[in-house]
């Protein structure tokens, strides 16, 4: 991939995805940042409330974002924390969960910031 981007994001599916298209990555890489994290971190509160119903409804819109991200080693885990929680698991197995995810986006969260203010100058 011309673009070389970092080896942590899925190269194969952002190859295929989008090609060498920098305009539509960095595009995607934003809209991530700006909007599935923040989304991610009110998943938080909604299970430290017990609401099942936001917790689940969270999850399940934020899925495709991690694939299409190109964090789709991410994205399995999540699936397990949504079943987990239509599954009514117990509360702190959940937090648990999700505090596990979130320590893994919070390494990738520079990588896809890097990346995108790189690609926006390509």
């Amino acid at each position: 991939m011309a673009l070389q981007l970092n080896p942590a994001l899925d190269l194969a599916y952002i190859d295929q995805a989008y090609g060498e298209d920098p305009v539509i990555l960095y595009m995607i890489f934003d809209a991530f940042l700006s909007d599935s994290v923040p989304r991610w971190r009110s998943l938080q509160g909604a299970l430290e409330s017990s609401d099942l119903k936001e917790s689940a409804s969270i999850v399940h819109g934020l899925k495709p974002s991690f694939t299409m991200t190109g964090l789709t080693h991410v994205r399995p885990k999540v699936e397990v924390l949504e079943k987990a929680i239509k599954n009514d698991d117990p509360a702190e197995q959940l937090i648990e969960m999700y505090h596990a995810i979130s320590a893994e986006i919070d390494e990738l969260i520079p990588i896809l910031e890097s990346e995108s203010v790189r690609l926006k100058q390509l």
